[in-house]
Formats: C-alpha cells, structure tokens, sequence
C-alpha cells in the first residue's frame, strides 16, 4: 500500500483508530475523520509516533459539508485517495420498536445508514479519478440477524448492507471494489462501557460468540485492510462476517 492514501471516518478510537495503524503499517498514507477532535489527534499522534504520516480532519459523517470537507483536504493535500473504511454509526437506544422516538430513529439513521450513502457519493469520484481503489463499509452481524431493542442501529446497518452491494455493481467496471465487514462483540470503549454499567451481562455476551471472547479492535481492523488490498482484487460486493462463530453458536447446547 506505499504511495496510496487511505481514509478512515470515524478513526478517532476503537476500531476505526485500529485500522489507521493498520493501513499504515502497510505503507499507506492515512487521512483520519472524527467528529471527536480529541480522539482524532490523539489517533494522529499515534499514527506519527509509529513513523506513518497522515492528517486529520474534524468531521460528522452525517453532514453533508463536513463529508465535503474531508474530500477536498484529502484531494488538495495528496491529490488522489484509494482507500476507505467507512467506519462511524451512531446506535440508538435499547427499547421495543414501539417506544422509539422518530427523533431517535432519524438521529440513528443519519449517521448510521445516510452517512454511509453521504460518504461513498463523494468518495467514489475522487477514488475512480485517482485510479480505482475499494472502499469497506462497517456494518455488523446485526445487519444479518436483527438484535433485541436495537430496531433502529440493525434496520441502518442492514441497509449498509444493501446500499455497498448496489454500489459494488455500479463500479465493479469502474475500477472501484466495495465491500462490508460485519463484526460481532468488539472489545473497544463501547462495549467497555456497556459491560461496566450491567456487569451481569459479561460472561453472557462473551459466550455468545463460540470462541467465548470478544475480538479486539485489531482483528477488525486486519479485515478491512485486507478487503482494501489487491489480495482481495476479486472481491466485490461482499460481507465479510468477522464475529467469532456469534452467527453459528448455538443457543440451545451450552459448550
């Protein structure tokens, strides 16, 4: 990946900042966007102190200017970009779909699904300008499955779903591959936090992955790299479960 730029929305922390590192350790050239200006240069420090270079850019994936914004420093800085991990989302809170509120549906969605579309609209010309290149969309293995009080944050994500597909068929002669990575638990601050405010639940969520732990920020990190890379040149329009046997564990015999 010498000599190619990748951009990582949402690279502030867990694992959008794992996979900055990731693409840098591949020699790549990383633009970092974060609506967290804190934990973006802090991800920038991080990405310096390991010899990569890079810049970042203060910006909510769901705002039409901002996701400009990041585009055109990206352009005006290194001229081209070949790399994406769409990595931001915003859930929503765990209640019954009846007692959602249209607010925290539309807030969820914004991020989640719209910020997804907003991003790719205007990466995709640069990324086809600059040559071709493959862009993965985070999405979850809620996306394939729905989850519990979580209507909102699995509708947005199996939308994600969709949308890279039809995109990954629009491109797929155009020189650009798009892909999605759907992870399960992930050891990041999130989760941490979830885990810390209802200790009864860790064993129980660590469980439900058949390799009994949850993956760390890295592991995600290392497929999306790897579905970015010309190792994955044929590869298109695929999700890529990354979830520890969650999809295949069985609820019924406890192991």
């Amino acid at each position: 990946m010498k000599n190619k730029i990748a951009l990582v929305m949402g690279g502030g922390a867990g694992t959008g900042r794992a996979t900055v590192l990731a693409f840098a350790r591949e020699g790549a050239t990383v633009v970092i966007a974060d609506v967290n200006e804190k934990g973006g240069r802090d991800t920038l420090a991080l990405l310096e102190s390991a010899g990569g270079s890079g810049l970042f850019v203060l910006a909510d994936m769901g705002k039409t200017e901002d996701v400009v914004a990041v585009i055109e420093q990206t352009r005006d800085t290194y001229g081209a970009l070949h790399m994406v991990s769409n990595n931001a989302a915003l859930g929503a809170p765990n209640k019954p779909v009846t007692e959602l509120t249209e607010e925290e549906w539309d807030r969820c969605m914004g991020v989640t699904l719209r910020g997804v579309w907003l991003c790719m609209k205007y990466q995709l010309p640069l990324i086809e300008a600059s040559g071709g290149g493959a862009i993965v969309n985070v999405a979850s293995v809620s996306a394939l499955r729905g989850d519990t009080f979580q209507s909102a944050y699995s509708a947005a994500k199996g939308g994600v779903l969709s949308l890279s597909k039809t995109v990954a068929v629009e491109y797929a002669r155009r020189g650009v591959r798009v892909n999605t990575v759907c992870p399960g638990g992930i050891n990041s601050g999130g989760m941490k936090f979830y885990l810390k405010k209802m200790p009864e639940m860790h064993d129980k969520v660590l469980n439900t992955h058949a390799m009994g732990r949850l993956a760390e920020p890295e592991e995600i990190a290392d497929a999306v790299v790897y579905l970015c890379s010309e190792r994955a040149s044929f590869i298109t329009g695929h999700d890529l479960v990354v979830d520890g046997g969650l999809m295949v564990r069985s609820n019924v015999i406890d192991l």
